[in-house]
């Protein structure tokens, strides 16, 4: 999921100026970079921001601050991305003005961010809301955004794989049942843990993700209203010019 995402971005960024906002400790950024003229990394955590400074040195830019007080000039940005985390940020309509602010006309914003519409979704405890596709259409085109949604990894193997099928049943499953008893830990570490329970042995990943890491998933274009049968959303919009 995470290389999907990062390729997805890096393809995006071809020759343009790119910002992402919650860069963590950086994995995908050196791959965003192999193909961006400029790229900005940024997070609110310090520590992770140093864990990517000591993989990454003086390669680019990585600056502290958060989603919504961007430290940068209006309309200076070709690409935002913004991955797995605006569900974190407590005021995201001033994170959604704020991205529209340094974007240019013109220019694309990125999400991608678990689906709170599949049947077996579990929300981090720490998390302050999680948009749904149309929640993201209604926040973005208030701002001049034409919006396009995609799912991505199907919840529902295809049913010519009975085993897969049924593994993706019992999964659910086991994910609605740990939440219903209130068994979600409230830790990263914890979270890992329960995964290796449900999912088996987890791959590391390296501090940066290197061309061809993992296949790239397919995405499928949505409609509107809800989106059930796909556990991420790739919400792309563009800026209307002026």
């Amino acid at each position: 999921m995470m290389y999907t995402r990062y390729a997805t971005g890096a393809e995006l960024s071809s020759g343009r100026r790119v910002l992402e906002i919650a860069c963590g400790g950086g994995n995908g950024l050196g791959l965003v970079a192999s193909h961006a003229r400029l790229l900005i990394g940024g997070d609110f955590s310090s520590s992770l921001l140093e864990a990517a400074q000591a993989h990454y040195g003086a390669r680019f830019p990585l600056v502290r601050f958060s989603a919504d007080a961007v430290p940068l000039r209006n309309a200076t940005i070709d690409v935002v991305l913004f991955f797995e985390a605006s569900y974190y940020v407590r005021d995201m309509s001033a994170g959604f003005a704020e991205i529209a602010r340094v974007v240019r006309p013109g220019g694309t914003v990125l999400f991608v961010n678990a689906n709170p519409e599949r049947p077996d979704f579990i929300a981090s405890p720490h998390s302050a809301h999680y948009h749904t596709a149309d929640e993201f259409r209604t926040a973005l085109g208030a701002l001049e955004f034409d919006v396009s949604v995609q799912g991505a990894f199907p919840v529902d193997p295809p049913a010519s794989d009975p085993v897969a099928r049924f593994k993706a049943v019992a999964i659910g499953l086991i994910r609605q049942l740990i939440e219903r008893i209130g068994l979600v830990p409230a830790t990263l570490r914890g979270r890992a843990r329960l995964k290796r329970i449900v999912y088996g042995r987890l791959s590391e990943l390296p501090p940066e993700l290197p061309p061809r890491f993992a296949p790239v998933e397919p995405r499928i274009a949505q409609g509107v209203g809800p989106v059930r049968g796909f556990k991420v959303l790739y919400v792309s919009a563009v800026k209307r010019p002026v």
